[in-house]
């Protein structure tokens, strides 16, 4: 099914293995005809951010998943262990890191990324995860 975006001006986003950004002065209305995954800027994170925080490694690791259409990937059942041990060491966003797993293990990559993401605004908004309740 198409996807249809609107990119602000200067605004980057990830289309089918290319970052592209809209040098116009206004918004860009764009129509997404294969099924590719697309990421705006604000959900796209570097490689030198992934070592920030432990929500950091793990919204890195949900954002390979959907990039690279992690379903039945070797790779897979890797991710989903360290999310499991994520939960370990903060038992107080276990019902999210629930919700991912169970997103991940219906192929659906990026609602897992929108549910990693809400983790990682909770980090920045608040407290770094480490004071929330570690074990």
């Amino acid at each position: 099914m198409p996807l249809k975006i609107r990119i602000r001006p200067e605004e980057k986003f990830y289309a089918g293995g290319a970052v592209l950004k809209n040098v116009g002065k206004h918004p860009a209305d764009l129509l997404i005809l294969s099924d590719s995954p697309v990421l705006r800027d604000d959900y796209l994170m570097n490689t030198e951010d992934r070592n920030a925080s432990d929500a950091a490694e793990i919204y890195f690791l949900l954002q390979i998943l959907y990039l690279f259409k992690g379903k039945g990937q070797p790779l897979d059942g890797l991710v989903i262990q360290t999310i499991r041990s994520f939960a370990q060491l903060y038992p107080n966003l276990q019902e999210h890191i629930d919700m991912i797993i169970h997103h991940l293990e219906a192929g659906e990559a990026f609602k897992a990324l929108r549910l990693g993401h809400d983790i990682l605004a909770m980090q920045n908004k608040t407290t770094p995860l480490t004071t929330l309740t570690p074990l």
